[in-house]
């Protein structure tokens, strides 16, 4: 495992930490992460994930201004379902076009439609994210149990060591954020 990759990893970890506790401070974090794990995505041909870094940093930059706009102690909201569904159906045929092309004119690519996909749930899960809607959580849990397997597959073990953790803290941001929800009601 690289510095590189020690780096990233601490820095995802308090990202999500950080984003459990609804702290703006998630985002730089997130940044910072996003760079990171860009750079080590590139260099393993995993190139839809390096592509979702850049994507990860825009969104982190506008999930802190979102953030930072709410009152100090917002509370999590549930998304209807048919918004839910469109977003699910986006984000797998987003995986289904660029795994495509990634097969086409990166040969060296790893996974292209499966990492394409997760690429596009990912957009979806972190769109969530900055809209403070519960069901992020539940996007993350599924992202995060295939790419650990992906990321075993590459022998990025530390990476999948972080995933494995991310699984667990999503199940607890998802616990935590409902409960907020019910108790609100």
């Amino acid at each position: 495992m690289s510095s590189v990759e020690i780096l990233a990893i601490i820095a995802s970890l308090a990202g999500v930490l950080f984003s459990m506790a609804r702290l703006n401070i998630a985002w730089p974090c997130n940044i910072f992460a996003s760079g990171l794990y860009g750079y080590i995505f590139w260099q393993n041909g995993l190139y839809s994930d390096m592509e979702l870094q850049g994507f990860f940093i825009l969104m982190a930059a506008y999930g802190w201004w979102n953030w930072s706009q709410s009152e100090d102690n917002w509370k999590p909201e549930k998304t209807s379902f048919l918004p839910l569904v469109i977003g699910l159906f986006f984000a797998l045929l987003f995986g289904a076009g660029s795994g495509y092309l990634h097969l086409i004119y990166f040969p060296s690519v790893s996974f292209p439609f499966l990492d394409a996909s997760l690429t596009g749930l990912s957009i979806l899960g972190t769109w969530l994210a900055t809209q403070r809607k519960l069901e992020n959580w539940l996007v993350w849990i599924g992202v995060d149990i295939v790419y650990l397997g992906i990321y075993l597959n590459k022998g990025l073990w530390g990476t999948a060591a972080l995933y494995g953790v991310f699984v667990l803290l999503a199940i607890k941001g998802y616990r935590d954020w409902r409960k907020q929800l019910i108790d609100r009601a």
